[in-house]
């Protein structure tokens, strides 16, 4: 378990010390931007490649909690939520100041997508491995949160980090045909090609939570 505890450990460094303050912008002068980036791309995919062999090798460990059927009920059905953030940051330019589409929902929809992805995961995953590994990748999700939000324009950040806490503000408004209908329908798609393979692929099925 120690050894999980730190690969997670060094996940969770080899994205945050790159988005320090400064560390960017020193590390590409004194590497060269291509050097800085093949770096960091070995880097990163070594620390993920340890962090699932650990995770594979550790122990099961005990169970810190038991997740309630409610819990999990709740995953399943907030799910969507996460993945059409995630559609919506994936296909929505980022480079305008100004917010589009889904930058008008929230500042922040790929990180904030990231962070309720794995909020949710952990409360229905107990078991001291899987707490271990998604309680690195929240804390991944919620500095890249945090940097995200503080790089956001001032007319970005009218629509707040919560989901519509904006518009209820009055600070913004919803443009549907920014979105769409095609952005919704292809992130419960996913969300139901992802609902099918998990017990194939993964192992639990989160559909027995809901019979």
């Amino acid at each position: 378990m120690e050894t999980l505890i730190l690969a997670t450990l060094f996940l969770v460094g080899s994205h945050v010390v790159p988005g320090l303050p400064g560390m960017r912008s020193s590390l590409i002068e004194a590497l060269g931007r291509r050097m800085f980036l093949a770096v960091y791309s070995i880097v990163s995919l070594a620390a993920l490649v340890l962090l699932v062999w650990s995770y594979r090798t550790a122990d099961a460990g005990t169970w810190l909690y038991l997740p309630s059927v409610e819990a999990r009920t709740l995953a399943v059905l907030a799910m969507p939520v996460a993945l059409f953030l995630l559609v919506g940051r994936l296909t929505t330019p980022a480079g305008s100041p100004e917010p589009v589409g889904i930058y008008r929902i929230t500042a922040v929809p790929g990180s904030l997508s990231v962070l309720l992805w794995t909020l949710l995961h952990l409360a229905v995953l107990g078991g001291t491995r899987q707490v271990i590994v998604f309680a690195g990748m929240a804390a991944i999700a919620l500095f890249s949160l945090v940097r995200n939000w503080q790089a956001a324009s001032p007319a970005r950040r009218r629509a707040g980090i919560l989901p519509f806490s904006g518009m209820i503000r009055g600070r913004e408004k919803l443009v549907w045909n920014e979105i769409g209908w095609g952005r919704l329908l292809l992130a419960l798609a996913v969300w139901a090609a992802l609902l099918l393979l998990h017990p194939v692929v993964i192992g639990p099925d989160p559909l027995a939570y809901l019979l």
